[in-house]
């Protein structure tokens, strides 16, 4: 105990001194991967003050894939879940291919984790291409409080697999027909899309709603396989005449036409959020979500954003000036309305007059002291996290503070600039 609690404090100190390296120098760190101890769930919470979920499964962790959940007990001590009786598998596209992999974990009966719920499903995501660590945290508490309807909460919790640890995730809430999540009735024909280009899936769908406007619709909840085939017939022919007469109403142009199937105010702050963060996949690339409920559509919930504020060298992603979301389908039409630009600008003016853009700024620093201890562990464990330059290439910086400041610094600069444009009248 002592000797372990000892290397995890020689750990943290060499973050903390790593972090203040000049920036040409690639930190080395100490690799505590392979630590094996008999009393895991009594030593591993020496290591942060952070939550911990502790998952046993029967086999070995390489052996889990995203196809097949594979029986597992959790437990979570912090949210008083004891041993409880669970699956899981792999999630996830390109995080799949990270040493550090996301994972789903579906409980065999409802259970709520830190208040947020009780519900089966919930996703643990990986935060290897995010060296703030903050990326997908603040974003989906930001779209709680700019949305009025519901956004995915989320925790950080620290993972323990098999008697070894795994690093620092983000518990989040999984999109889904939930009265606790995106509560639509599909008994009423409601249905839960996901937005993404035909090339996700090799352009292989028969069962995908395609529009004039460009969107691309695939059917998440429920999914195909949910419903017997003359279901998911009737399911996909009156979807796709609701959601041809709303894609044709949005392509108008017409606030008057448009209004009578939209629900306004879900795409106001779903394009605030996402043009704010300036997220490449927000293009309606993929993880861009929309849900039709009682003969309506709503934009969201918000997903999927540890690429944002600046973390990927695509398009113009990188600069904090300039328009993103604004040139994806179904946008490129509402923001060239008078009325729905307007309504974007009062939005905007509101959240940063309440002071939401300086909290998130206070917001980082808050987290990152909270983090403290949890960080130095999830650099010690996937050492070349800092390393990498994947998705900045030679923009790339190497230690956390720099990370740090580069982040509060691009969303000072994104702010400035959006102020400049989304003015009222």
């Amino acid at each position: 105990m002592k000797r372990i609690f000892l290397a995890s404090v020689f750990a943290i100190c060499f973050i903390l001194c790593a972090c203040s390296a000049d920036e040409e120098t690639i930190p080395e760190y100490e690799y505590i991967a392979e630590i094996d101890m008999e009393n895991v769930k009594d030593v591993y919470p020496n290591f942060s003050n952070i939550p911990a979920v502790y998952i046993e499964i029967d086999r070995d962790l390489f052996a889990v894939n995203r196809e097949n959940y594979v029986n597992a007990t959790v437990t979570v001590p912090d949210s008083g879940v004891i041993e409880a009786d669970a699956q899981i598998k792999g999630r996830g596209n390109a995080s799949w291919n990270l040493p550090q992999k996301p994972y789903n974990i579906k409980f065999n009966s409802k259970t709520d984790l830190f208040g947020m719920g009780a519900a089966k499903k919930w996703v643990l995501i990986t935060l290897f291409y995010d060296k703030t660590l903050l990326r997908n945290y603040l974003t989906l508490n930001l779209a709680e409080t700019v949305s009025k309807g519901p956004e995915m909460d989320c925790r950080f919790v620290e993972v323990v697999i098999n008697g070894q640890y795994n690093g620092l995730y983000l518990l989040a809430e999984k999109i889904e027909d939930d009265d606790e999540r995106v509560d639509i009735k599909k008994k009423n024909d409601d249905v839960i899309f996901e937005i993404e280009q035909p090339y996700r899936h090799n352009n292989l769908c028969d069962n995908c709603i395609f529009l004039r406007s460009g969107v691309h619709l695939t059917f998440k909840d429920p999914e195909p396989e949910d419903l017997t085939e003359s279901e998911f017939a009737s399911l996909y022919s009156k979807l796709q005449s609701f959601m041809t007469s709303a894609d044709s109403a949005i392509r108008s142009g017409n606030y008057e036409e448009y209004s009578q199937y939209i629900d306004v105010d879900s795409f106001v702050s779903w394009y605030i959020v996402n043009e704010f963060v300036k997220n490449f996949d927000s293009q309606f690339v993929t993880s861009c979500y929309c849900y039709v409920k009682d003969g309506r559509l709503y934009m969201g919930p918000c997903w999927d954003y540890d690429t944002c504020y600046g973390n990927q060298d695509v398009a113009t992603c990188l600069d904090p000036k300039g328009y993103h979301v604004k040139n994806a389908p179904w946008f490129n039409y509402l923001m060239r309305d008078s009325e729905f630009f307007s309504l974007v600008c009062r939005r905007w003016q509101q959240l940063v007059d309440e002071g939401v853009f300086d909290g998130m700024l206070e917001d980082i620093d808050t987290q990152t002291e909270y983090l403290s201890a949890a960080s130095a562990n999830q650099f010690d464990r996937w050492r070349d996290s800092l390393k990498t330059t994947d998705l900045r290439g030679k923009r790339s910086l190497f230690t956390y503070k720099e990370e740090l400041d580069y982040l509060k610094n691009w969303i000072n600069e994104r702010v400035k600039w959006l102020n400049t444009k989304w003015t009222v009248e």
